[in-house]
């Protein structure tokens, strides 16, 4: 069995260098790392993970933390999962997943989703003991990553404008996080900024669930004047979409319907949902990356980053 000493030998560097290949990689010349690489593969060297863990003090463990709000086999956090184990496996660290407790797990490093204000301010006291990287951003202080939802739904209630739709409202989603309310306040700056007028009662906001897109359309289209609808979920757009065919209302014709998030559900109605992409899959192989580089280097800098969504163009707008 190869040793250190071994790969060492076989590509002229020290004993120490290899240790570093495993242990701070980041600190060796593109050159040198790509050397070492070629030799480990070549001579099938296995590090000594007991030994590695004992000497530097990590477990190479990851807590995931999902908190109740969201749901664990939802798309979102299914897909940003996804992308959060690849990155982390593909570094040689493991992923542990929990709902609760996570101060108590032995772990490098802590993720978290789905925090409101306050869950993160109790996380962020552990930042002194662990490597924090949150998924979202209520607090707008550091170590997050977040998917742009300011500009995704300006980005929406812009291309309902520039498809020629006069008179659009939204349906906001009624919570305590951050993202609904840049959703909601994007719409509103959007509006203004474009010349365009509110329609009376054209406005409100309701819990996030199809059931409520429906019965908040049957209200907005009975109490105001619209041709267009910015939704700040699928789910929502996908109960208005239903409302709309249910009582003889032609989609896009008599009211252009826009979503936000893009993960598989635009798919589900007829015609398909135009709506606002997250890439959470990509967000979470960035979230992990962010966690690494926190793990090496000891500090936070640069680790707070928004993630541009994608807009959709389906035949639920003209």
């Amino acid at each position: 069995m190869a040793t250190i000493k071994d790969i060492a030998y076989a590509t002229g560097v020290s004993a120490m260098t290899v240790s570093r290949y495993f242990n701070e990689p980041d600190k060796l010349k593109p050159e040198t790392y790509e050397r070492i690489k070629a030799a480990v593969e070549e001579m099938g060297y296995q590090p000594n993970m007991v030994a590695r863990l004992l000497a530097t003090k990590r477990t190479n463990i990851i807590c995931v933390y999902i908190t109740s709000d969201i749901g664990a086999l939802h798309p979102f956090t299914l897909q940003t999962i996804a992308g959060i184990g690849e990155k982390l496996g593909e570094n040689g660290y493991s992923m542990l997943l929990t709902r609760d407790e996570y101060e108590k797990q032995n772990c490098d490093g802590i993720i978290a989703m789905g925090l409101n204000a306050e869950q993160e301010k109790e996380l962020l006291e552990l930042s002194e003991k662990k490597a924090i990287i949150i998924f979202g951003n209520n607090s707008r202080k550091n170590n997050w990553v977040d998917i742009n939802n300011y500009q995704g739904s300006y980005m929406a209630t812009e291309y309902m404008i520039q498809r020629g739709y006069k008179k659009i409202g939204i349906i906001g989603i009624e919570n305590d996080q951050s993202y609904s309310e840049d959703r909601f306040q994007a719409y509103l700056d959007c509006m203004k900024e474009h010349g365009f007028e509110v329609p009376e009662n054209g406005t409100i906001k309701v819990y996030n669930h199809e059931d409520d897109g429906y019965r908040a359309a049957a209200q907005l289209l009975k109490e105001a004047d619209i041709d267009g609808l910015v939704c700040s979920s699928d789910a929502l757009a996908l109960g208005v979409m239903r409302y709309a065919n249910e009582n003889n209302i032609v989609v896009p014709d008599d009211l252009g319907v826009i979503g936000f998030d893009g993960l598989g559900y635009e798919k589900l109605v007829t015609p398909n949902l135009t709506t606002i992409q997250q890439p959470v899959y990509e967000a979470g192989k960035v979230i992990a990356e962010r966690m690494i580089k926190v793990l090496k280097s000891g500090n936070y800098a640069g680790t707070e980053m928004f993630i541009e969504p994608i807009l959709q163009v389906n035949g639920s707008t003209k």
